[in-house]
C-alpha cells in the first residue's frame, strides 16, 4: 500500500509518532480529498447519485489502504515498480503478464524438480505461441491455451502463494512434454512488484457493469476504490522500487512528498478547479500512461531532495514541529518549502490530475454503460468485506501493529 497523503514516520523516531499520531487523523487526506472534489467535475446528470453520497466516496477512499491489513495481496494494487521492467517485455494484460514471470514447477515421480519459466519476449510478438525453459531445453505452448490453464486454476485460487495445477490438464499443452510428471505448480513472481494499472483497469470494468445493473450500492462503492488506486497511480513513489528511498539513504522521502509538502501548503496554496471530465476512450492506455508518467517523475522526486540536502544542515532538515497538538519529529519548514519550489508544483500538479482523472473514469464508466438514469434510491452500505476489513484494521493498529506490504507503510 501506497497511500498518496501518508503519515510521516522518519525511522528516526518512529516510535514516538507511533504513539502520538494515528493514520485516521490525517493520513488519509489526499484520497479522500481526491474522491471529493472529483464529484465536482461530473456531469449534471450524474450529480443526484455522487453528490448525494459525497461523504460516503471521501470516507471510504481509503479503504483500501485499511483492506491491507486484512489482505496480503492488496498491497501490490498500489503501485508499479516500472524501473524493474525497463528494456523488457511487460504485457499490458494482466493474464500475459503474470504469466511472462510466473514458474512452472513440474515435480517427477522420482521426486526431482524442474523449474520452467517463460522467455519474456515471447509475450509481446505477435506468434500464437509462447516459449517457456527450463536452462537446458524449450517448451512450446500455445498462448490461448496458457491462457486457459490460467484462468481455470489460477484465478480462482489468485490468493494462495502457490497454484497446484492437475498433471493431466497441463500435458495437452506442452508439445514436448516431460515423463513421469507427478504433480505440478505454478509460482507467482509478478504481483509482489505491483499491479496498480491492471487493478485499474479491472476495478474500471466491475463499475461499468454495476452502472449496467443499476446497483447503485455498487457504484458507489467501486468509484470509492477506484478514485483510489487512481490516487496512487499519480504518485512517483508508487512507480519505483525505491519507492522509500531505502536504495539512496533518503529514507522517509515517501511521506515527505505525498504528506508533509500537502500538508503545509495545500489547503493555502493549491488550485483545486481542474474542470468538467471528459470521456477516456482507452482505459488500459489511460492507466499506462498515468503510472509511466509517475515512473519518469520518480528520479526527480528522489535527486531534487538529495541535492537540496546538500546546502541545508541536518538539524535544518529535521526538526519538531506542531501536529494535532503533538509535538513530532518532521521535515522543518523552510526545507520543505525549498523542496517544494524546486520540484515546480510537481505535488500540486499530480494531485490536480488525479482528481481530474478520478472523475473521468468515473464519467466514462457511465457513458460506457449507456448513460443510465441514476435518480434511483438505495441505501448505500460498505460491503461486508470492508466492514470486516475496518474490524481487523481497528483491531491491528490499536495493538501498534503493521498491515502487510513495504515498510514505509
Amino acid at each position: 500500500m501506497r497511500i498518496f497523503i501518508a503519515i510521516l514516520v522518519s525511522f528516526f523516531c518512529f516510535s514516538f509518532i507511533a504513539n502520538h499520531s494515528s493514520d485516521e487523523d490525517w493520513g488519509f487526506f489526499g484520497h479522500r480529498r481526491i474522491n471529493r472534489l472529483a464529484v465536482f467535475t461530473l456531469p449534471e446528470e450524474m450529480l443526484p447519485l455522487f453528490k448525494g453520497n459525497i461523504d460516503f466516496l471521501t470516507e471510504h477512499a481509503v479503504d483500501p489502504d485499511k483492506r491491507r491489513y486484512a489482505f496480503r495481496l492488496e498491497a501490490p494494487r498500489h503501485f508499479l515498480d516500472m524501473d524493474r521492467y525497463k528494456g523488457m517485455c511487460l504485457s499490458k494484460d494482466f493474464n500475459e503478464a503474470f504469466l511472462s514471470f510466473a514458474s512452472i514447477e513440474f515435480v517427477t515421480m522420482h521426486s526431482d524438480t524442474i523449474r520452467v519459466k517463460a522467455i519474456d519476449t515471447s509475450w509481446c510478438n505477435k506468434s500464437t505461441y509462447a516459449t517457456m525453459t527450463d536452462g537446458n531445453k524449450n517448451w512450446t505452448i500455445k498462448k490461448n491455451e496458457l491462457k486457459r490453464l490460467f484462468s481455470k486454476f489460477v484465478l480462482p485460487v489468485y490468493y494462495d502463494i502457490t497454484f497446484k495445477i492437475e498433471p493431466d490438464s497441463i500435458s495437452p499443452i506442452l508439445y514436448e512434454s516431460h515423463p513421469s510428471i507427478k504433480s505440478v505448480y505454478l509460482k507467482d513472481s509478478f504481483t509482489e512488484h505491483g499491479i496498480v494499472p491492471y487493478i485499474i483497469e479491472q476495478q474500471y470494468k466491475r463499475l461499468v457493469k454495476a452502472f449496467k445493473n443499476k446497483d447503485k450500492n455498487e457504484i458507489i462503492n467501486i468509484s470509492a476504490d477506484l478514485g483510489h488506486y487512481i490516487g496512487d497511480a499519480h504518485v512517483p513513489l508508487h512507480a519505483c522500487s525505491n519507492y522509500n528511498g531505502q536504495k539512496t539513504d533518503q529514507y522517509g522521502i515517501h511521506a515527505f512528498w505525498e504528506s508533509r509538502i500537502p500538508e503545509l501548503f495545500a489547503d493555502e496554496e493549491y488550485d483545486y478547479l481542474v474542470g468538467k471530465a471528459y470521456y477516456v476512450a482507452d482505459v488500459r492506455a489511460f492507466a499506462w500512461k498515468t503510472i509511466e508518467e509517475s515512473g519518469h517523475l520518480a528520479d526527480s522526486v528522489l535527486s531534487i531532495e538529495a541535492e537540496l540536502k546538500n546546502f541545508y544542515p541536518k538539524d535544518e532538515q529535521m526538526c519538531f514541529d506542531q501536529r494535532l497538538g503533538q509535538s513530532v519529529w518532521i521535515q522543518c519548514r523552510d526545507f520543505a518549502s525549498a523542496y517544494q519550489q524546486t520540484m515546480n508544483g510537481m505535488v500540486e500538479k499530480r494531485m490536480r490530475q488525479a482528481i481530474h482523472s478520478v472523475g473521468a473514469l468515473w464519467y466514462s464508466a457511465w457513458v460506457d454503460a449507456g448513460s443510465p438514469n441514476l435518480d434511483f434510491s438505495q441505501d448505500i452500505k460498505a460491503t461486508w468485506i470492508v466492514d470486516s476489513m475496518v474490524i481487523k484494521y481497528d483491531a491491528i493498529k490499536e495493538k501498534g501493529g503493521k498491515g502487510f506490504g513495504r515498510d514505509h507503510e
